[in-house]
């Protein structure tokens, strides 16, 4: 059978939901990759269903779904494990008891999938002329999960990039195709005004990172700020390892601050696991000789993290506590979002000689009404970077490198980079509350 007799022979007309049985589990792509036509699908059909578990990561979905697939009326039928809790829906249905939330890190997601999974759906690019179809925008999310999967179905759609790397799946390996033609969902911009805080917490940032450094850094006002002055900063030759390219990549390519060329892994190209931006960002990495995705496992590992030329990690938490724990998926048991590769890439920076774990935070919320660095994590919350594994932790008032240090030491340095309304209060605790913690561990 020659490849395009097999292309047809694969095609279905349901939007694969053919292969999704009773008591099925089901794991689909998210962000760019996630295949939008095949969630109406299962939406509109759920109520013949009965007991389907759906895995996914953070969905961000480009066409409505009605009905939802994670709304109460389905709640019989199809029951959400969410890897990376984003969205709203998501996150409403894991706190009614809906759903449940996946902990685990970004490379270990699908590497020690603990599962077997009947159907894995996720969106690609079209065939090429020798049978491969490129997994695009989202593409390093999905080959750890493949040995466990027994039915691969693809979404085909044009709008998806072609990105060089690890990052393609051969027709012999599908089992059902079909066909779509929607733009990829974009990721809301960074507000074009940042505020005064962002920027000071930028510039203490910006101070740490080191020409020829390998960069990961997160998404939002304050990774835009920090981006920003890094393009203006002098410093020169920064390269790229992040688990995900956002449009910062564009920036600092474009003003000649990135340019790989220091790399000691991946010499002389960018590399990722996910790209998630604008449009702009798609057309960037689309055939781009300088960019490349490989698995998750393989980008977000520590050890390959830390094999890079001066890793700088750079992300937000919403929470710091005097030992230096970092709360960043929620507060007390009121879960917010998923860790990602938070972790991964911290503590693969800080595993480096010359690398650097950064983690920045305002040092207030709510209209600075209250403090983000508190004696305590409130009880329930879960631990996102360890006291053990802390480096920096960065506010508008400074950094502050925690590593090694004792209990009395961290939370000095921590109080010096709280917002000064707060301090002495800080202060007290650290005399009472950590005071009797370090005696009890003694």
């Amino acid at each position: 059978m020659n490849l395009r007799d097999e292309y047809e022979s694969k095609r279905v007309d349901d939007a694969g939901l053919s292969f999704v049985k009773d008591g099925a589990l089901v794991c689909v792509n998210g962000a760019t990759g996630f295949p939008n036509r095949f969630m109406q699908s299962l939406a509109a059909n759920g109520q013949k269903l009965h007991g389907v578990r759906l895995f996914h990561p953070m969905r961000r979905e480009v066409l409505a779904l009605t009905p939802d697939p994670t709304a109460a009326a389905l709640e019989d039928h199809i029951f959400h494990v969410s890897d990376f809790t984003y969205d709203a829906p998501v996150r409403d249905a894991i706190r009614a008891g809906r759903a449940s939330y996946r902990p685990a890190h970004g490379s270990d997601s699908g590497k020690r999938f603990p599962y077997d999974i009947d159907v894995f759906v996720t969106s690609a690019a079209p065939m090429d002329a020798h049978g491969y179809f490129n997994l695009g925008a989202f593409g390093g999310w999905v080959p750890d999960f493949l040995p466990k999967t027994k039915r691969l179905v693809l979404e085909i759609n044009p709008a998806q990039p072609q990105v060089f790397g690890d990052n393609t799946v051969h027709i012999s390996r599908v089992d059902g195709l079909f066909e779509v033609d929607y733009e990829l969902v974009q990721l809301p911009q960074a507000n074009a005004t940042r505020s005064e805080v962002e920027e000071r917490i930028a510039r203490h940032v910006v101070e740490l990172v080191e020409d020829g450094a390998t960069l990961q850094v997160g998404a939002g006002n304050l990774p835009e700020a920090v981006v920003l002055q890094l393009a203006s900063s002098g410093v020169k030759d920064l390269g790229v390892h992040t688990e995900a390219y956002f449009d910062w990549v564009i920036r600092l390519t474009e003003t000649g601050v990135i340019t790989n060329a220091r790399k000691t892994l991946d010499c002389g190209k960018m590399m990722a696991a996910l790209a998630i931006g604008s449009s702009r960002l798609h057309r960037f990495v689309d055939r781009n000789p300088g960019v490349a995705m490989r698995p998750i496992s393989y980008v977000n590992d520590p050890r390959t993290i830390a094999q890079g030329h001066r890793p700088v990690s750079i992300n937000a938490t919403l929470q710091v506590d005097l030992q230096g724990q970092c709360a960043s998926e929620g507060f007390g048991h009121l879960h917010h979002s998923g860790l990602g590769g938070q972790w991964n890439f911290h503590y693969g920076a800080s595993l480096a000689d010359d690398g650097k774990g950064i983690i920045a935070v305002p040092s207030t919320a709510k209209n600075g009404t209250v403090s983000r660095i508190v004696p305590m994590l409130p009880a329930g919350t879960a631990v996102s970077i360890p006291r053990n594994d802390i480096h920096y932790v960065v506010t508008e008032y400074g950094a502050v490198d925690l590593r090694g240090k004792s209990l009395d030491d961290r939370a000095r340095l921590l109080i010096s980079i709280a917002h000064p309304a707060f301090r002495e209060s800080l202060e007290r605790a650290a005399r009472d509350e950590l005071r009797t913690l370090s005696h009890r561990s003694s």
